[in-house]
Order: structure tokens, then C-alpha cells, then sequence
């Protein structure tokens, strides 16, 4: 083992790094920030309400879901908060965005796209940012990913379901769905393609997303 990073003070849910950071979230209410190579702790962002379910760090943005039921866009170089996204009724518990959108899934078993760059901009008024809702999952949405063609999400409902967007080039238009069976018991993760994986974390334990003490 090479270092054990300590300081937060319930379950940390999710990770994400690149060569410059490590960026962790918690039960706690928090978002940590340690240098990649020297492990050195460096900042902590606070701002959510509850335990932090999921999170997504790129660039020097870091995109955070919680049991508040909020989706806030975070300056990871100074710790501020940029947005705060409001439309989920649950738990957000999985969220992806790329250099046009974020996507959202939540325990309410629905899929929101959000305009990404539209949320960075302090004039776009709130109700401009959500783009679309999907409610096709009847359960509580666990992962889900995306790219310039489709969304592919899993739920407590025992399905995996794709969803088409008709144009690549259009990211406004509107999305088909196709609802696949599978048994996701095992699922640890989603694979889109080569030049667009990411590996998630398991679902299998749900209990310590949200330390509300």
C-alpha cells in the first residue's frame, strides 16, 4: 500500500483522480481534494446538506450528487460552488457530464440531461438548465452513462435501459427509449465504448451514502 488518505469522517462513496488530484466524497457531507503524488490532503469543499452519493471530477470541474436531493458544480482549484441544480425529489446517485451536458440519475427513477455549459453561466436563468426529463426506469436509478449517442442507465427495477438520442449532433432532440432485461446483481459497471469508459463503483451497498447526524 502506498498511503492511506484519512479525514473524512463517514463511508467515502465515490472517488475520481486525474494527475493532479484525488478527489473523494463522503457520508459526511464533504468533498476532499489531496495531490495525486504527493497524497497531501489540500482542501475540503462543503456546500452539500447530506452524504454525498456520486460525484464526477474533470478539468477543474467537479460535478457532486447527494441525499439532499442537489447537483452542485464545484471549482475544484479554489472550492467554490459555481451552481447548485435543483429537480430530482430523491437521492441523486449517479451523475456523468461531458463538454455539452450533465446526466443525472436519481432514487425518484428518473434521468434529467442538464445544459452544462447553460449551468456555468451565472445569467442562464434555473429553469433554462434542465433539459430534459426521462422517466422511463420504474425503481431507483443506480449508474448510468453516456455519449454523444446514447444514455445507458440501470435501476433497482431490474432493467438496463438505452436511450437514443435520433441526431449525435443534436443534443436538444429527443431522446427513444429501448428497455433491455437484465439481471444487474452483479453489475459493477456500464461500458459505452473505448474512448468513452468509465468504471464505477458497485451498487451492491447502499447503506452508508448519507451520514445525517
Amino acid at each position: 500500500m502506498k498511503h492511506a488518505l484519512v479525514g473524512h469522517r463517514a463511508a467515502v462513496n465515490v472517488v475520481d483522480f486525474d494527475d493532479r488530484y484525488i478527489v473523494s466524497a463522503s457520508g459526511d457531507r464533504t468533498i476532499k481534494v489531496w495531490g495525486t503524488e504527493s497524497c497531501e490532503f489540500i482542501r475540503t469543499l462543503s456546500g452539500h446538506t447530506r452524504g454525498i452519493a456520486c460525484l464526477q471530477y474533470h478539468g477543474n470541474l467537479v460535478v457532486s450528487g447527494s441525499s439532499d436531493c442537489t447537483i452542485k458544480l464545484w471549482d475544484v482549484d479554489v472550492g467554490a460552488i459555481l451552481r447548485t441544480l435543483e429537480g430530482h425529489e430523491e437521492l441523486v446517485r449517479c451523475i456523468r457530464f461531458d463538454t455539452h451536458r450533465i446526466v443525472s440519475g436519481a432514487y425518484d427513477g428518473k434521468i434529467k440531461v442538464w445544459d452544462l455549459k447553460a449551468a456555468l453561466d451565472p445569467r442562464t436563468p434555473v429553469k433554462d438548465i434542465c433539459i430534459r426529463t426521462i422517466s422511463e426506469h420504474k425503481g431507483r436509478v443506480f449508474r448510468l452513462q453516456f455519449d454523444e449517442f446514447q444514455i445507458v442507465s440501470s435501476s433497482h427495477d431490474d432493467t438496463i435501459v438505452v436511450f437514443d438520442f435520433l441526431s449525435p449532433h443534436d443534443y436538444y432532440s429527443d431522446i427513444q427509449p429501448y428497455r433491455g432485461y437484465h439481471d444487474i446483481s452483479e453489475t459493477s459497471s456500464l461500458e459505452l465504448s473505448d474512448t468513452n469508459l468509465q468504471r464505477l463503483d458497485s451498487a451492491n451497498s447502499l447503506d452508508s451514502i448519507d451520514d445525517s447526524s
